[in-house]
């Protein structure tokens, strides 16, 4: 099963799952309708059709209904905005195609339109009006004192939580299980709260200690690993789309790549600031405005992480719109994820169902269009200094070298052209009647052996791009005649000389055009920074000129003789891979054709920009971070999200609905510490933590949306619980860990996942928490505990990132998460996409993934570690229980005793099998040989490890990690590797 597959199956189920919620409607789908059909089709019921609800979709116009959910082709709509009818929507446009591609996946999904709503009433002037019925819904209203209640079985509670929990279950006629036992108690816990399971000594330690205050003990010292804060950073970092790089940059070198190099500052930063147990409203003030803050700003800075390593829209469009794009990101990030609100969805509209006006929105944009990116070195001024000063003297060679390289590579193409007649009739001995020897040929008019070849080539290829070659062509299969040849390729040589003047004069002439727009006399560098530019000119100087042009036929063919090989690929898009034209040499190709003169000073510029690379320091870290603007500015509502057409200026400030009079108004610098400030004064960002707490603890979030306290999101199945542990957390001092403490000191937690037919006829889902749910391990839980039985993990915090690969020991949330391209390991394992704000993680059951187990290198590779650390017991059966030890912290009972016996017995027959088989493949020609006697038990033959499945991206060529070789495969490690791979290892107890 290769890679490519994996990806494809995961990009296509991520589609599905996506097009079937409502906040992916609401931020996708909506915004289109909104601004492409809502004028014509809303109350003007153009052509009799409405698209403002599901029902007058289904419903549809004249032609019939507009969608037919589930099926995309059958679907007017779709057909309409594709343009392939008759039918073409929307009038004097055309959607763009990842619009078009949305509109099909959200009819593909079933047209999901949420409908749990009344929609927010607005007077007949269209000012927002909002009611009292929506100020009083339970999110918005202050924290409430609630007292434990009174229950019936006052035994069974630990703790206030257990009351509420309790109350519920016996008002519902239901009873709790019973408490799961020690080994899986600590390992529920170490997993929860480090995400490594614990050792068989912390077990044993754990089940003798007979103390009523064991439990609390080991949830103190997991509490005080350092491992906690890379378990529960993850989590933030899920919430804060954290990602090392952005697909959509482009870099100064138009590669279209562009990682983020010190992103993992922020990374580390919020690791650190869960093991320290920041205060949580201190951890929110400095992700927003960490520079606004007092006190020492060196160890806050790197928070800045939050926004400013957000996805950069600048290189996607215009710039009112890429501009608008990247503030609707910030926006989204901390609406959903501090306050449980989808405020992006009053981009283009007032929310449909929450009290949120587009004025809000725009309040809160005018706070980061008022801030900008900005780069804080983490080094001193010298050393930043002293770096820039030898970095422009090495970009200063660089240039010059590639300017020189190009211009004799133009003057050596140029030069061979007025030889085009000469190689043509060469071409016509070699392809003619009667056929010539090419080295004769070559030999005899003293040519270049490699442009002969190209030559040949470039003759031969079908006119796809321009019809310059068809007679010559005609002539070569027809027989023609030397006298023929010569008349054709007198004709393509000065065609081409022809082409090649034109080019020329056009390009003198765009000089002029491009020099006529400059302000001054230098010419603008261009940029590729956030901060760095203000309009499309600035990122991209020159590019919204418009510069003259050949004819296309004449074009393609100077590009594929002067530029790069037209192989088939779009004549508009260059590639870097492209082959060279016909007349374009570069590298030794292009200096075996320079004079001893030149070619020596070529050298002489390659040394000198080895030797300066040399003298370069190691770049200075820096942080990703944001900074206000000299002059703050405020934003106008963009009427239907579209920023060129402006409404009413709404100054900077937060959402009404949270303020008790007046929308609170931000006036200090661009507002961002005020808006900090205001968000840690809300009872609803209490609420919104605590419950991301609970739901990392038992799986499900007291709100099952922890992003959306909304209207549409889900109602508290405890509300009383939720308003005490989030009164009990602002009582704690907003201390996270003192939460933790709290929820895993509850009866509620300790409970087994014992089944109950009663309790499941009545609550399938578990949502009164009746019993402890059983989940599977995410990725980083699976790596990182395979890692840890091994004994290979690397336990080191912090520093940069590291690709996943099957010789990598780092814990993976040291792992790179790149927006770019997401690691196939993580895609497959449910890891979120660091694009957008995740509220949860999402579990898949899919054969791909149970193919990871049985076939990735890096899983035989731990399994193989894992059965060294058994190996040197003195038998089989005191092999697999140190193997039991250590993978389950538990001796196995008798029938898994014999199960494993068993199978070590008959895997080194299979394997003689194997051998054998892959013996006869290869030399078919001899007989197999002659009988092999299984190993001894308790003997490990190494096995080949040919065509397993790698699983996670390999090192890079040449890199330390890519040379280092695989452990062999042993029978032991296989039985290992069904250990590892079982439901008792991968899933949380």
């Amino acid at each position: 099963m290769s890679q490519i597959t994996i990806l494809i199956a995961l990009v296509l189920g991520r589609f599905a799952i996506g097009a079937t919620t409502p906040d992916w409607f609401e931020s996708k789908v909506r915004p289109i309708l909104a601004t492409q059909c809502f004028a014509c089709h809303t109350a003007s019921g153009l052509g009799g059709l409405r698209v403002d609800s599901r029902e007058a979709l289904l419903k549809g116009g004249k032609s019939g209904p507009a969608v037919v959910p589930g099926d995309p082709e059958k679907s007017l709509l779709i057909a309409a905005v594709r343009q392939t009818t008759a039918l073409k929507m929307p009038q004097g446009g055309k959607l763009k195609k990842e619009e078009i591609d949305t509109l099909v996946e959200w009819v593909k999904g079933g047209v999901i339109w949420p409908v749990t709503a009344t929609p927010v009433i607005r007077t007949d002037q269209g000012n927002y009006r909002t009611t009292a019925e929506q100020r009083a819904f339970w999110s918005f209203q202050p924290l409430k004192a609630v007292e434990p209640p009174a229950v019936k079985n006052g035994a069974w509670p630990r703790t206030g939580i257990d009351r509420f929990i309790l109350a519920r279950l016996e008002k519902e006629a239901m009873t709790p299980a019973p408490p799961t036992d020690r080994r899986t108690l600590l390992r529920r816990a170490s997993l929860d709260l480090t995400g490594l399971p614990p050792t068989h000594e912390e077990v044993e330690a754990f089940v003798g200690d007979k103390s009523p205050t064991a439990f609390e003990t080991a949830v103190d010292r997991l509490l005080g690993s350092p491992h906690y804060g890379e378990r529960w950073g993850r989590m933030w970092l899920d919430v804060a789309r954290y990602g090392e790089d952005d697909f959509r940059s482009q870099d100064p070198m138009r590669l279209g790549y562009m990682p983020y190099p010190f992103s993992y500052l922020y990374r580390d930063w919020v690791i650190r600031a869960f093991n320290e147990d920041l205060p949580y409203g201190e951890f929110v003030k400095a992700q927003i405005a960490a520079d606004r803050m007092e006190g020492p700003r060196v160890r806050l800075l790197p928070a800045l992480g939050f926004l400013g390593l957000g996805p950069w829209y600048y290189d996607n469009g215009a710039v009112e719109i890429t501009r608008a794009d990247e503030r609707h990101d910030r926006i989204d990030v901390i609406s959903r994820g501090f306050l449980g609100l989808t405020v992006g969805c009053a981009r283009c509209h007032d929310h449909k169902y929450d009290p949120i006006p587009a004025a809000d929105y725009y309040a809160m944009a005018g706070v980061f269009a008022s801030s900008e990116y900005r780069e804080y070195p983490q080094a001193p001024k010298a050393v930043v200094e002293e770096y820039k000063a030898l970095e422009k003297k090495l970009k200063a060679k660089e240039d010059l070298l590639g300017e020189f390289l190009r211009t004799e590579g133009k003057q050596v193409s140029q030069a061979l052209a007025l030889e085009a007649e000469k190689y043509m009739q060469a071409a016509w001995r070699i392809k003619g009647e009667p056929k010539q020897e090419l080295s004769k040929v070559v030999d005899e008019g003293k040519l270049d052996y490699e442009l002969m070849d190209r030559w040949l080539r470039f003759l031969a290829k079908p006119p796809r791009f321009y019809p310059y070659l068809k007679d010559w062509q005609a002539m070569i299969e027809r027989g023609g005649t030397a006298a023929e040849a010569k008349k054709l390729a007198g004709e393509f040589q000065a065609l081409l000389l022809e082409v090649m003047f034109e080019k020329k004069e056009i390009e003198e002439e765009n000089e002029v055009i491009g020099a006529k727009a400059l302000e001054g006399t230098k010419k603008k560098e261009r940029r590729n920074k956030p901060n760095e530019f203000v309009t499309n000119e600035d990122f991209c100087p020159g590019c919204g000129l418009e510069f003259k042009t050949m004819a296309v036929d004449r074009t393609s063919l100077w590009i594929d003789v002067f530029q790069r090989d037209l192989d088939g690929s779009d004549v508009t898009i260059p590639s870097r891979n492209a082959k060279p034209g016909l007349l374009s040499f570069r590298g030794w190709g292009l200096e075996r054709q320079l004079s001893p003169e030149r070619r020596g000073f070529v050298k002489a510029l390659r040394d000198g920009i080895e030797t300066a690379r040399k003298e370069m320091p190691k770049p200075y870290p820096y942080v990703h971070g944001m900074a206000d603007l000299e002059k703050p500015v405020d934003l106008p509502v963009s009427l239907r999200g579209n920023p060129n057409n402006p409404g009413a200026v709404t100054p900077r400030g937060f959402l009404s609905i949270l303020a008790p009079g007046e929308r609170l108004a931000f006036e200090k610098g661009s507002g961002r510490l005020q808006m900090a400030e205001a968000i840690v004064a809300q009872p609803l960002a209490m609420r919104v933590i605590v419950n991301r707490i609970w739901k990392g603890h038992f799986g499900t979030g007291l709100v099952d949306t922890p992003s959306n306290f909304g209207v549409t999101g889900e109602r508290p199945s405890h509300p009383e619980l939720l308003e005490y542990l989030a009164g009990l957390f602002l009582k704690n001092g907003m201390s996270l860990k003192k939460l933790h403490r709290e929820i895993l000191l509850s009866a509620t937690y300790q409970m087994s996942a014992g089944f109950s037919q009663t309790n499941f006829d009545k609550d399938a889902g578990n949502r009164l928490h009746w019993r402890a749910n059983r989940r599977r391990l995410d990725a980083e839980q699976i790596r990182d505990s395979m890692l840890a039985v091994s004994g290979a993990l690397d336990k080191k915090l912090g520093g940069p990132s590291e690709p996943l690969t099957p010789e990598g020991v780092r814990r993976t949330v040291y792992a790179k998460v790149s927006r770019f391209k997401l690691d196939d390991y993580l895609q497959l394992f449910d890891f979120p996409s660091p694009n957008l704000s995740a509220e949860q993680r999402f579990t898949t059951t899919v054969p791909l993934q149970r193919l990871f187990f049985m076939n990735s290198d890096f899983v035989q590779q731990q399994a193989e570690l894992l059965a060294r650390r058994a190996g040197t017991e003195q038998d089989n059966r005191a092999r697999i229980g140190k193997l039991y030890q250590l993978v389950f912290t538990r001796p196995p009972d008798a029938q898994e005793m014999e199960a494993g016996l068993e199978y070590l017995r008959g895997e080194p027959l299979k394997e003689y099998e194997e051998r054998k088989q892959e013996a006869a493949r290869k030399t078919k020609e001899q007989k197999p040989a002659a009988g092999m006697a299984a190993p001894p038990e308790g003997e490990m033959p190494p096995m080949d490890l040919e065509g397993m499945m790698a699983g996670v991206v390999k090192g890079a060529p040449g890199s330390q990690e890519a040379k280092k070789k695989l452990l062999p495969v042993t029978p032991l490690g296989r039985y290992a590797k069904v250990l590892l791979t079982s439901g008792e290892f991968t899933f949380l107890p």
